[in-house]
């Protein structure tokens, strides 16, 4: 996922040059598909097989790689890079910098903060919020409406259940569970296989949970 410049040297679309939204800086591969609407900043690569839909916008130096679908209205900021198959749904953002590996789901308005890091296979569902310098692990899943806070750590196939929030510089362990509406502080501590029930309050602070499942 390493920007190389010579690996897209043959990439330059022969349309970009007609096209007003894309910076003449830009390149993009033959077979992209990149609405007209749609604009493309100085710098930015876009791969092979990737479509961008209307209205979408693509960040100074952003990389999206082969095969991601950007829907319409979508952001991609500034210096992120999208690895490859990766699906960011209609109204989406992702920020400055992040790091979005492969096969991950972005749904719709959903945000990405600046400099997340979300690995491959993770799921993050309509208008669910991940805020900056957030890693969610591989499969992690962050459901609908979800907002997880800054510097949160999110394990591997952890699930954050529908509306659940998480504070800033909380860890989740691998296969964590915390149920919809529920509530994590900030710093809390939770270790794999933890299981925080549907609208419950887990204080700021707290290492594990009295009381709950593993």
């Amino acid at each position: 996922m390493e920007r190389d410049p010579a690996r897209y040297r043959p990439w330059v679309h022969r349309r970009a040059a007609t096209m007003s939204h894309i910076d003449p800086t830009a390149t993009i591969h033959s077979t992209a598909s990149v609405d007209p609407s749609a604009t493309v900043e100085a710098g930015a690569m876009i791969g092979c097989d990737v479509t961008v839909g209307r209205n979408a916008h693509i960040g100074v130096n952003a990389i999206i790689q082969p095969g991601v679908s950007v829907g319409e209205y979508a952001t991609v900021r500034d210096e992120a890079l999208v690895g490859p198959g990766t699906k960011l749904g209609p109204g989406s953002t992702t920020g400055r910098a992040a790091r979005i590996g492969p096969q991950v789901e972005v749904g719709t308005r959903a945000v990405l903060g600046d400099r997340t890091h979300i690995e491959s296979g993770s799921r993050i569902s309509a208008g669910a919020l991940v805020e900056q310098r957030t890693t969610l692990r591989k499969g992690a899943l962050v459901d609908r409406d979800a907002r997880v806070g800054s510097r949160v750590s999110v394990g591997p196939r952890a699930w954050i259940g529908a509306g659940a929030r998480i504070g800033s510089r909380t860890a989740l362990g691998a296969r964590v569970v915390v149920g919809s509406n529920a509530e994590v502080g900030n710093r809390a501590r939770l270790e794999q296989g933890i299981r925080v029930p549907s609208n419950t309050v887990v204080p700021p602070r707290t290492r594990n949970m009295a009381g709950a499942s593993s």
